[in-house]
């Protein structure tokens, strides 16, 4: 059995705002579906309630709330302020700006150019790398995460980078909010854990912060011997 931990490093996140097994953190339309299903007799070969589809993707994988309140200004298509409160963490909300990384990112023509990054206080270690995807179906189309995969020996932060669909309108993401949903690539059962950090937890972390920051250019072949080496 192959196993997932996510590593958690912000004092009193794991008892507020956990990362979640996806089927905890459906969207409310679901359950209002599910209610509707019940109660539909006539209807239930061709409910949507009944769409393995849907079904099986709420069932698979874990979803990242948001770790603390968001408040998010975008008064033109391209510019974005963000307020939000003291954590005194490493944890960050940013912007990376459309004429830089952004730039060259196909998004809907009513996306704010930028995009919102939230390097979120977790940590994943595993064998297993993961799809990351944008919640799907969700209650509101404010934000939508970008789509990428996540292998932990490259990377074992989990930062979620957003396309911001409201331009124009504050708005203010709730601590709790889904952010994304990462789907494992396999098939097997995974084991879980889902904790706080540890004392060797943190001395990867320093060890990965040096490799990461050593040189002008991510030596992605020194990265993956060292977590290699310190993991297995």
């Amino acid at each position: 059995m192959k196993k997932v931990t996510f590593i958690n490093t912000m004092p009193g996140l794991l008892e507020t705002w956990p990362i979640q097994p996806a089927n905890k953190a459906v969207p409310q339309w679901v359950r209002v579906a599910r209610d509707d299903y019940v109660k539909s007799k006539d209807m239930r070969q061709t409910h949507v309630f009944k769409c393995s589809g849907i079904g099986s993707l709420y069932k698979t994988g874990f979803v990242v709330p948001a770790w603390h309140d968001i408040r998010i200004y975008s008064e033109g298509e391209n510019e974005i302020k963000i307020q939000k409160p003291d954590t005194l963490h490493e944890a960050s909300v940013d912007v990376q700006q459309g004429d830089g990384i952004a730039k060259f990112i196909p998004r809907r023509p009513w996306s704010s150019k930028s995009i919102i990054k939230f390097s979120t206080p977790w940590h994943i270690i595993s064998d297993v790398n993961f799809l990351m995807i944008p919640i799907a179906y969700p209650d509101n189309f404010e934000f939508e995460a970008c789509h990428g995969i996540l292998e932990p020996s490259i990377s074992t932060e989990i930062n979620v980078q957003v396309f911001w669909n409201k331009v124009g309108v504050p708005h203010t993401i709730d601590a709790g909010t889904p952010l994304c949903h990462l789907i494992p690539l396999c098939d097997e059962e995974l084991k879980v854990e889902i904790r706080d950090a540890t004392a060797k937890d943190m001395e990867w972390l320093k060890k990965r912060h040096y490799v990461n920051h050593m040189g002008f250019n991510f030596n992605i072949k020194k990265i993956k011997n060292l977590y290699n080496n310190f993991w297995k």
